[in-house]
């Protein structure tokens, strides 16, 4: 017998080390790969072996902590905020109507110039109003909260992270008391060899399973049979058995890697709280562009209503001129020519206007079919004042993709752990306990002295760990792909906050010169106007301040509104976009429970 003791020993002290397997595979792979690589390409290609992988890489306490920690952004004033207003404002006086003197094809109101000057004097009229279509007015902060509720994406988001957590509740439970019952309904029966012996036997079988945090399981369970004859040559009876059995592993499966899928699933849920709140900034950010966009839309859709306007009223004095004799007709159909392109202009402004306005409420997860109308909302903007070093070292503390991208390099090395584990012969210690009733009595009388006991130990040798060695060497290119996600993330994050603050200063810049262009645009509209009435100027010279005007105003709009778009992405990309109740409207409006209390109350 000791020979084949010290046999065995001799085998598993002898057996292969993790970096045994390593080579193992790394001369199979690199083997396929020549001969594939000489078919294909005529020559030999650098390997995918040749490249240095750690041979024992060994996780840290943190690698298998359930909750990574995340640096929290400190409290600071909003960014973004809304401007409080507690007294009602609006323009004083109506507003002038258009002129009443229009060429005879521009007649009709097909443009919505008419609507619009209607809607405005409506505002201005005394009483309540009249009963008309359901329109749903929203600004910035009403359409994140409409969005929250009933956006497509953001639901999804939010069934992503409850699905996340639905799994750590099934690995919790694994590792809880868990009971079983059984019963089962048995026929027996036989020939003349048996004696034409028949009998209808039941079992019921119940039972607690507990699996050990560090590998094996404990099985308390009790078994109770019935036997019912059928005939004379079986006899009725009953036996009870009271069972404590127990295996537990000390080398392969044994320790924390036994504790591997609770982990994953509890880190699991932080990444997925990470990416939901990641998601919402991004979301916050999406929702801001299209909504500042869609005002930038809006305004651009006025000016092009003014400017139809303005066109009316200079061929009305262009035709007036030509009437005095100071001017030829020509310029009174350079006037035409001018308002006819103002014509298209707006009829293309509103079509766009519209698809847009349809798009948003897509994105709002609104009905297509409802009416909405956007209102401006003036932001109280809180420009950073950072240079761009501290900008990269903000977002690299706070983004919290990247954090994930850390924290995952743990997860890789406790899957190099898990698969070096795998790698161990299987030994196991096994017991069991069992007591139950004597021959002839009933199922509860359970005696001492029918006591009996086991106790062993397994041991399965390594000899076939293909499957396994294979496991192993995948974990150590997975490690090192995680370390190489984690370092491009790092740059793209590094790029992406500085690319935003860069933004941020260039929208200020082209925010200051469109609006020295307005103010030069008008003066140049008015002096162009002013010579024309001297009849030392054509049509074409106000037509082209107009038009100048115009543009100038469509740029400053848009840079106004790339401003806001800018510090939002700003704040995205470092990271300190604070989306939570206490972080201004913007918190306020994601906040559904807050905004459901105070309706309740």
């Amino acid at each position: 017998m000791r020979p084949y003791f010290f046999l065995i020993l001799a085998i598993t002290l002898c057996g292969c080390s993790t970096d045994d397997y390593k080579r193992s595979a790394d001369r199979d792979v690199r083997k396929i790969l020549r001969d594939r690589e000489n078919r294909t390409l005529a020559y030999d290609a650098p390997s995918a072996t040749d490249n240095a992988t750690p041979s024992d890489p060994a996780p840290v306490a943190k690698s298998f902590s359930k909750i990574p920690v995340t640096p929290i952004t400190p409290r600071e004033p909003p960014a973004v905020n809304e401007i409080r207003v507690d007294i009602p404002y609006g323009p004083l006086g109506p507003m002038l109507p258009l002129p009443s003197t229009q060429p005879a094809p521009l007649k009709r109101d097909r443009y919505g110039i008419e609507a619009y000057e209607q809607r405005r004097r409506d505002e201005l009229q005394l009483g309540p109003p009249l009963p008309q279509t359901l329109v749903r007015r929203f600004d910035l902060f009403q359409s994140l909260d409409y969005a929250t509720r009933n956006s497509r994406n953001y639901q999804t988001q939010l069934e992503e992270l409850y699905l996340a957590a639905l799994d750590v509740t099934l690995e919790r439970h694994l590792f809880s008391p868990r009971p079983f019952v059984q019963t089962g309904l048995e026929y027996v029966g036989g020939q003349r060899d048996t004696d034409y012996r028949s009998a209808l036997n039941a079992t019921a079988t119940a039972g607690v399973r507990q699996q050990l945090p560090y590998g094996g399981e404990v099985v308390a369970r009790s078994l109770v049979t019935f036997v019912n004859a059928l005939n004379e040559s079986v006899s009725d009876g009953e036996s009870a058995q009271v069972a404590l059995s127990t295996s537990i592993p000390l080398l392969r499966g044994a320790g924390l890697v036994n504790l591997e899928p609770l982990i994953l699933s509890e880190r699991e849920v932080v990444y997925q709280i990470r990416a939901f709140e990641d998601f919402r900034r991004s979301f916050v950010v999406d929702i801001g562009s299209t909504y500042f966009n869609l005002i930038t839309q809006q305004q651009s859709l006025a000016n092009r209503r003014l400017n139809y306007a303005n066109l009316s009223l200079l061929t009305d004095r262009t035709q007036a001129l030509y009437d005095a004799g100071r001017l030829s007709f020509l310029e009174v159909q350079r006037s035409l020519q001018a308002l006819l392109s103002a014509e298209q202009s707006l009829v293309s402004a509103q079509q766009s206007y519209q698809s847009a306005l349809d798009n948003f409420k897509i994105q709002l997860g609104m009905p297509v079919e409802e009416t909405l109308e956007i209102i401006g909302v003036e932001l109280d903007l809180r420009i950073p004042e950072l240079e761009l070093a501290d900008v990269v070292a903000q977002a690299l503390r706070y983004r919290l993709n990247l954090q994930t991208a850390r924290d995952r390099i743990d997860d890789a090395l406790r899957g190099v752990a898990v698969a070096k584990n795998r790698l161990l012969p299987d030994l196991s210690i096994t017991g069991d306990v069992s007591a139950g009733n004597p021959t002839g009595s009933s199922a509860g009388d359970i005696e001492n002295r029918t006591l009996q006991y086991r106790a062993g130990a397994l041991l399965d040798l390594p000899i076939d760990r293909v499957s396994e060695r294979n496991a192993y060497r995948r974990s150590l290119i997975a490690l090192n792909r995680t370390q190489r996600d984690y370092d491009e993330q790092q740059d793209r994050v590094a790029v992406g906050a500085r690319d935003a603050l860069r933004g941020i200063q260039a929208a200020q810049v082209t925010l200051q010169l469109q609006a020295a262009g307005i103010a030069l645009a008008q003066r140049r509209l008015d002096f162009s106007n002013e010579l024309l009435r001297q009849g030392k100027a054509t049509a074409r010279d106000v037509v082209e301040s107009q038009s100048s005007l115009l543009d100038a105003q469509d740029r400053y709009d848009q840079a106004r509104a790339q401003l806001q778009i800018q510090l939002l992405r700003y704040l995205r990309e470092t990271g300190t976009l604070r989306v939570d109740p206490d972080a201004g409207a913007i918190g306020e409006a994601l906040d559904a429970a807050r905004r459901d209390r105070r309706i309740d109350e």
